[in-house]
């Protein structure tokens, strides 16, 4: 052990406190003189680690006599207070204080560990508080970003319901002299078989036909004849797909059948030459509703702007070309009146 050091035992008052691991105190916190330029190895609470000068200037009076500082157990009826022992407490007590007066930096010490404790605390709360303002923004970005999404998607989706440039509307009374198209994809049609014959563009011939049902007014209800027609022409008729370029129906509803480019199965012989528009119904007295014969003609004036159909079309009805009662009367009389109408065959 160091020479310069001196042990003492507060509890018991005792010099020259020896390394006894079986001290009740063994363990525990120390402290040391900070004169001391190598202290030794703690093993016990209650000793101070003492220079030679500290020890002589604070703790002249300190008991010398027990060395092992061991604990005894004694019943309530066994204690006796010494008045030598309340003479060597007092004498310990002025010796700390002298001792702490001549090491001032063991006080300056715990009062730092203090502070140190204060300002780590208001450090965390001050940390907490700063991952609130960052999680908060960082949040709101990440919501704006999934709403930002939602919105192109939903764009994207409705843009599907434009074909072919034609523009597209949630309701005609907003914009009446648009199309509301409604693709392939939105009314859930049946793939499309491969090896569709194309048409040999321009067409000159346009053939509005019915398709002998009852009539829709919303797109549910269209939805569903339109995808019934598809079934029946594909596995009552054979014919690989619904039969018809477009359908019309539902207060103004387009709907994308064959489309623009793929031959019809809707009048033998005129297949190939032809774009056929059918109206959802039956109308041989009833007749299509103002929108319905405005979307058609909508829909023709966009072939003509696209180059599918020529400046100079014929328009027939279904009638005129096969043994049917397609269009229906009431709506053939309509058709008759539109200016590309033709007599002739």
């Amino acid at each position: 052990m160091n020479p310069n050091v001196v042990l003492i035992c507060r509890d018991c008052n005792t010099y020259s406190l020896s390394a006894d691991k079986s001290h009740r105190k063994f363990g525990e916190p120390y402290k040391y003189c900070t004169n001391l330029e190598n202290p030794p190895e703690p093993f016990c609470e209650n000793v101070i680690w003492l220079c030679q000068n500290c020890y002589h200037s604070a703790a002249k009076s300190v008991n010398h006599d027990n060395n092992d500082c061991k604990s005894k157990s004694e019943s309530p009826n066994q204690i006796e207070t010494r008045y030598t022992n309340l003479i060597d407490l007092e004498k310990r007590i002025e010796a700390l204080e002298k001792h702490l007066k001549a090491c001032p930096d063991l006080v300056q010490r715990a009062t730092n560990a203090e502070a140190n404790g204060s300002a780590s605390q208001q450090k965390a709360a001050h940390a907490s508080i700063l991952n609130r303002r960052v999680l908060i923004p960082i949040a709101a970005i990440a919501l704006s970003i999934i709403l930002i999404g939602l919105l192109l998607f939903t764009e994207r989706s409705g843009n599907k319901g434009s074909l072919q440039g034609i523009p597209v509307n949630a309701t005609l009374e907003s914009r009446p002299n648009s199309l509301l198209l409604i693709s392939r994809d939105e009314w859930s049609a049946q793939t499309e078989p491969e090896g569709m014959q194309k048409l040999q563009l321009p067409i000159e011939r346009i053939i509005i036909a019915h398709i002998s049902t009852a009539q829709c007014e919303n797109r549910v209800q269209c939805d569903a004849r339109v995808r019934g027609m598809q079934a029946f022409h594909i596995h009552s008729n054979g014919w690989g797909d619904i039969g018809y370029n477009f359908l019309i129906g539902g207060d103004g509803l387009v709907y994308e059948g064959r489309g623009w480019y793929n031959q019809g199965a809707h009048t033998t012989g005129y297949n190939g030459n032809s774009i056929c528009i059918a109206f959802i119904g039956t109308f041989n007295v009833e007749v299509p509703t103002e929108k319905d014969l405005k979307a058609a003609q909508l829909l023709i004036d966009e072939g003509v702007r696209l180059g599918v159909l020529t400046g100079n079309y014929r328009l027939y009805g279904a009638r005129q070309l096969t043994a049917t009662e397609s269009p229906g009367k009431a709506l053939y009389s309509i058709i008759m009146k539109w200016p590309h109408w033709s007599r002739s065959i």
